[in-house]
């Protein structure tokens, strides 16, 4: 039987994501400068020297992208706010089994 990768639940090698009781347990920071630690982004020529402005939209959502797929649920926590990952659903280029995860989450908030 030949079965699609979208219709996958996650490629083997990927660990199911740990995922918060409600995304309402998520208080990450709206604005400010980050910096992710080297497990979690590695890319580039200096990863850690890298600063994440939770001021620009566009680099929050690029930062919730990363955190969900790299982070831990501790990371998650501590980076994600859980109106502005709701907000952002939506326009967040994540992974079919990290989506469909998240989903029921996304769907409980009590915000839109």
């Amino acid at each position: 039987m030949l079965v699609c990768m979208s219709e996958a639940a996650r490629p083997g090698w990927v660990q199911d994501p740990e995922l918060p009781s409600a995304v309402d347990d998520l208080r990450g920071p709206l604005d400010g400068e980050v910096h992710l630690p080297l497990r979690v982004y590695w890319t580039g020529p200096d990863p850690e020297a890298v600063t994440w402005d939770l001021g620009r939209e566009s680099r929050r959502a690029r930062l919730y992208e990363i955190v969900l797929r790299e982070g831990t649920l501790d990371d998650i926590r501590s980076l994600i706010n859980g109106r502005e990952l709701v907000r952002l659903w939506d326009r967040l280029w994540l992974p079919v089994h990290l989506r469909r995860a998240w989903q029921p989450l996304i769907d409980a908030a009590g915000f839109a």
